[in-house]
């Protein structure tokens, strides 16, 4: 007589894109889209004399909660390159308006020195020489102007600064990007193992959240595309190979 044997399942695991480990993963769904048509019975009774049931996409959706720049590049179908730490000399502005960001090129290092200057290479105190009020306020966007400020609307002013080490993000550049996609994962409830190997993933770009109360966990999800170079009698899509 056979023993029904039964499993639960509680999963955690490691996702790996193009071989990259991409970092703390909360969830890793697998679905279907299903093209459903039905036969009615009509010799009475109700029901449905025949289905069929097509499979239109297979999905593969993967929460992320490590956003590092790679990841950010796969969410936002982009490119990233690296920013060496550098300084900048001298960066023309023009004050549009008091109050307002004067955006700079880069990002400036807030820790180090910043100085403004005159159009005419006068150097401009940061703090107000009659009442000691700020001349400008530096921020790692930029500079702002304050009403009281010696530096008057349109004034040209020059900006030197350090640039810090970091990366640089192009969103929306990258388009049509896919790869294997390999989840070597563990059944927390009996301690089994299991690795789920998925041919060619094309992610969709997902987005960002730039401000939040909470850690940040982004579902980015993609269709598993049919991969023709698998022989017949094996899935064109993806594998499962577990502990029993």
């Amino acid at each position: 007589m056979s023993e029904t044997k039964q499993v639960s399942f509680i999963g955690s695991g490691i996702i790996y894109y193009k071989g990259r480990d991409i970092g703390n993963c909360s969830s890793a769904d697998i679905t279907y889209d299903v093209d459903k048509k039905t036969l009615p019975n009509y010799r009475g009774g109700g029901g449905n004399a025949e289905v069929l049931e097509r499979i239109t996409s297979v999905n593969l959706a993967i929460g992320i909660t490590s956003l590092n720049a790679s990841n950010l590049a796969l969410l936002n179908a982009g490119t990233v390159s690296t920013i060496a730490t550098t300084t900048v000399t001298d960066e023309e502005l023009t004050v549009s308006a008091l109050d307002r960001l004067l955006r700079v090129e880069h990002m400036i290092d807030t820790s180090a020195t910043v100085t403004v200057n005159t159009a005419a290479d006068v150097l401009i105190p940061a703090l107000h020489s009659v009442n000691d009020t700020p001349n400008y306020i530096v921020s790692s966007a930029g500079i702002t102007v304050p009403e009281g400020s010696e530096i008057a609307a349109s004034d040209e002013i020059k900006v030197s600064y350090s640039v810090p080490a970091g990366y640089l993000l192009q969103a929306l550049v990258a388009f049509g990007e896919e790869g294997d996609v390999v989840i070597e994962g563990l059944n927390d409830v009996n301690g089994k193992k299991h690795v789920i190997d998925c041919w060619r993933w094309k992610p969709s770009p997902t987005g960002l959240s730039a401000i939040g109360t909470e850690f940040a966990d982004v579902s980015v999800a993609g269709e598993l595309l049919s991969d023709e170079s698998k022989p017949n009698g094996t899935s064109k899509f993806f594998r499962v190979t577990a502990q029993s």
